[in-house]
């Protein structure tokens, strides 16, 4: 039988033996992890970059966690990129895991960068190793006293080309022209002048009218198939004597505006505006119904231009006798002028 101080005794050996066999138990697992960590240079630059290699030798079996880190090792060493964990196997069967990080300093001075923590977990069972600590210093960029300082050189001024300055050149062109026109129509509405001169021609309208009959007769368009042309022109024809003879805009508008424009003019001889009628309603029906008249219409529409341009001539009369307040002059009709103005208060 044990007393009861030999049985104390035997459970503090027990206790210790538990104790030192978990203790070289563990120190064996913690010496089979191998952390380790390395620069590439100890001297750099300031915002030179330098690769960290962090490696860790293992078991197959063991678990290794590498910190991820966030911005910065340190208050002054700050991390630029972070490589991805490459893993391989060595010749003994373990396994080397290594993890590169891109770090930099913008402050001059000797830096320790702290032993770093390692995770490791095997049989549910985590501890921590770390790797090595590291010293990095970073230097001033030297400055070579010798060079004497000088002045900043001005930007070199290229040529400017003739295509970069087109664009001013038009711009500045554009300006002056509208300026100009901007002043001329100033100055006619100060000077109450038509801002544009209607043309007038040199010959009495009639005559330029029964010219360009002749020559449509000489062609004899209708007489070779060109029945569309031949209406065409002699419509043409009536058109610029009506704006000659009696100002009526009618280059721009339809049959039936002119002859409306026409009668708002006093023209009132029914007679000549049935004539004027019939040989637009012919040319619009030849030109847009395709409308063929028969050869008896050719000449009636042709003769009948003749006629209204004869009847409606202007005619001026002169009487050599003078008398005492009155003109050397009578006219039997309206003076162009007045008739000119007249019939544009009426278009206006």
């Amino acid at each position: 039988m044990y007393s009861h101080k030999s049985k104390y005794y035997i459970l503090v050996s027990i206790f210790i033996t538990i104790f030192l066999f978990a203790a070289l138990g563990f120190s064996g697992f913690a010496q089979e992890i191998k952390a380790k960590a390395v620069l590439e240079k100890n001297k750099i630059l300031i915002g030179d970059q330098v690769k960290l290699n962090i490696s860790v030798i293992k078991p197959k079996n063991t678990m290794v966690a590498l910190p991820d880190f966030v911005q910065k090792i340190n208050d002054t060493i700050e991390i630029i990129e972070q490589l991805k964990t490459d893993t391989s196997v060595l010749e003994d069967g373990t396994m080397l895991i290594e993890k590169n990080v891109i770090i930099t300093a913008f402050d001059s001075g000797n830096y320790i960068i702290s032993p770093i923590a390692v995770l490791i977990k095997e049989n549910n069972s985590i501890d921590t190793v770390y790797t090595n600590a590291l010293a990095l210093t970073v230097n001033t960029v030297p400055l070579d006293t010798t060079n004497v300082i000088k002045d900043i050189k001005l930007p070199y001024a290229a040529p400017v080309t003739f295509r970069e300055a087109l664009p001013y050149i038009l711009g500045i062109i554009a300006t002056i022209l509208i300026i100009l026109v901007i002043i001329y129509i100033f100055l006619k509405i100060k000077r109450k002048e038509p801002i544009f001169k209607r043309f007038r021609p040199l010959e009495p309208a009639h005559i330029i009218a029964f010219r360009d009959l002749d020559k449509l007769k000489k062609e004899k368009l209708w007489q070779n198939e060109r029945i569309k042309e031949y209406y065409t022109r002699l419509s043409d024809i009536l058109r610029h004597y009506l704006w000659n003879r009696y100002a009526i805009r009618t280059m721009e508008r339809t049959s039936e505006e002119i002859l409306k424009s026409l009668k708002d003019s006093d023209f009132n001889d029914d007679k000549l505006i049935n004539i004027l009628k019939d040989i637009f309603v012919t040319s619009d029906l030849v030109k847009f119904a395709k409308f063929k008249p028969s050869i008896d219409e050719h000449d009636k529409c042709y003769n009948g231009a003749f006629t209204f341009v004869d009847n409606t001539k202007l005619i001026i009369i002169e009487d050599t006798e003078q008398t005492e307040g009155s003109d050397e002059s009578v006219e039997e009709n309206i003076s162009i002028e007045d008739n000119i103005e007249s019939n544009e208060k009426i278009d206006q």
